[in-house]
Parts: C-alpha cells; sequence; structure tokens
C-alpha cells in the first residue's frame, strides 16, 4: 500500500477579490467530469510560484513585490 502523504491544515485570510479569483480559477478548472475545488487551486498556486520563484521568473518578483507592499500598507 502507498504511504499517505503528510498534509497542514492553513487557515489565512483572504479578500473579497482573492475570493472571488479562487472560485473563478476553480470553476475554469473544473469539467463536466470533475469539480476542481478552491483548495486544490491554493495547492496548485503554491506549486506554481515556487516554481516559478526558483526558475527566476520576473512575473513572479513582481507579484511577490506586490505581496509585500500590500502588507506593508497593512491590507
Amino acid at each position: 500500500m502507498a504511504k499517505k502523504e503528510k498534509s497542514k491544515r492553513l487557515q489565512v485570510v483572504i479578500t473579497e477579490e482573492q475570493d472571488s479569483l479562487l472560485t473563478k480559477t476553480a470553476y475554469q478548472l473544473s469539467n463536466s467530469e470533475r469539480l476542481v475545488s478552491k483548495s486544490e487551486v491554493v495547492r496548485l498556486g503554491i506549486e506554481m510560484l515556487n516554481r516559478a520563484i526558483e526558475d527566476g521568473d520576473e512575473e513572479a518578483k513582481e507579484l511577490i513585490e506586490k505581496l509585500v507592499d500590500s502588507e506593508d500598507e497593512g491590507t
């Protein structure tokens, strides 16, 4: 039997806009045979962002700067 992957639960506060983007992305990735959850979108996003950062992607760097700037502003 395959070893079960360990997982952790994470709770975060997101804006209405971010929630809307999660819902929209999950809907776009879903089809009649498989519904994609917002949690799956978050997990995929984490992997994609990490890969982009490791590859030195300039757009990923800009997104991170935007995130850091918005946290500095208290949002």
